[in-house]
């Protein structure tokens, strides 16, 4: 009877394996992944799915310059950052480095390639630019076979996005999937799903319970500030800014990492008008989000995303150049946000979001029109489907 069993196990199919790729540079590709994963998860299907760090494969030097220096230009240098964005998407430049970038990426993280040709899976999803720069590369190793999927985590494609040999890509809208389109990618591997995040960022919540757990007054409008999760950026000016807001306001202000800008804002609080409600780094970013009328934050791929799918207005300040001026662009032309030149210019957006009810009602319509809040549920149906599930 045991042997019976036994050989029943082993004569049965073995699930197909999936491995999603992120990295930790930049806190969006994880959460878009895991997002991914959870919708798998969700969906029963019978395959194997597998998330994974791409820089638990790189080497000290690589993991340095991907964590150390990208923190360092996002806090201190966006200047050089601009430049180098901009530099390396002239499509000259992409041609001439695209398959030395490649090379140079691969060695880099030389693990990884041995890895999946190991774990074998039938499709790859990334939500990293690391997949497409190596691409072509995995394609020669005999013993992987995978389909190769791409999320692009921003509203427009950067040069590093591309890659002849990625099967297909998921963008977050129609006009992104356009814009790839006119660089070269063929339209049939291009499909506008939007960007994934966790299914809590739709989800219907009991907001006056969450007020009272949270420590916020529901009868006054809430300000949710946002600084990304490495905690960079000008949050002092920005809170002591909304003093002159007229709207009766309180704020949720959320720092990610950053211990230092935490315990200043502790310390802020005596000379803030109105309430403040701190956080450091928090899981409950989509509770927050629920319980807030207005969101003041960079325009980070994931985070504005997470906005669109909470139907939260967005003020936009200190955004990066580049990829972030690709999220600007798509959120103000839909009219789902507002671009603060200046702090000063913040508290004024502010009361007339907050006080109008006409305006407010616009901006929800504008987000209505282009968030895509099933984006993980699609691009799992469409994977699983390209793989006969």
């Amino acid at each position: 009877m045991i042997k019976r069993e036994r050989n029943k196990r082993e004569n049965m199919p073995k699930k197909k394996k999936i491995i999603i790729l992120y990295s930790t540079a930049g806190m969006g590709h994880k959460k878009a992944a895991l997002a991914i994963y959870d919708a798998f998860q969700k969906r029963n299907a019978e395959v194997s799915v597998e998330v994974i760090d791409i820089l638990e494969y790189a080497s000290n030097t690589y993991k340095h310059l991907y964590l150390n220096f990208y923190v360092f230009m996002m806090s201190r240098a966006k200047w050089l950052w601009a430049f180098l964005y901009h530099f390396s998407d002239i499509p000259l430049v992409d041609i001439m480095t695209r398959k030395v970038r490649g090379v140079l990426d691969f060695r880099g993280m030389s693990a990884v390639g041995p890895m999946l040709a190991e774990k074998k899976p039938a499709a790859i999803i990334a939500t990293h630019f690391f997949l497409p720069s190596v691409a072509a590369i995995l394609k020669k190793y005999d013993d992987l076979n995978a389909k190769m999927y791409t999320l692009i985590t921003d509203y427009g494609p950067h040069s590093y996005w591309l890659s002849d040999y990625v099967d297909e890509f998921f963008v977050g809208s129609e006009p992104a999937a356009r814009n790839l389109e006119k660089r070269g990618v063929p339209a049939n591997k291009i499909t506008a799903t939007g960007i994934s995040t966790s299914a809590d960022f739709t989800r219907e919540f009991d907001k006056d319970a969450l007020r009272k757990v949270h420590g916020v007054d529901r009868d006054k409008k809430t300000v949710f500030l946002m600084s990304g999760g490495f905690g960079v950026g000008p949050i002092e000016k920005m809170l002591l800014s909304l003093n002159s807001c007229s709207a009766d306001i309180q704020v949720i202000a959320v720092c990610g990492h950053n211990k230092t800008v935490y315990e200043d804002m502790e310390h802020l609080q005596e000379k803030l008008k109105y309430p403040l409600v701190l956080f450091g780094l928090t899981d409950k970013v989509a509770e927050l989000m629920a319980i807030s009328d207005l969101m003041i934050t960079k325009a980070g791929g994931i985070s504005v995303t997470e906005a669109l799918n909470a139907r939260l207005p967005m003020i936009l300040f200190g955004s990066i150049p580049g990829q972030e001026t690709w999220n600007e662009e798509f959120l103000i032309s839909n009219g789902a946000a507002e671009k603060a030149k200046r702090i000063e210019d913040i508290p004024l957006i502010a009361n007339r979001i907050l006080i109008s009810d006409e305006e407010y009602d616009s901006f929800m319509a504008g987000i209505d029109k282009i968030r895509k809040p099933n984006a993980a549920k699609d691009i799992v149906e469409i994977v699983l489907k390209d793989m006969g599930k």
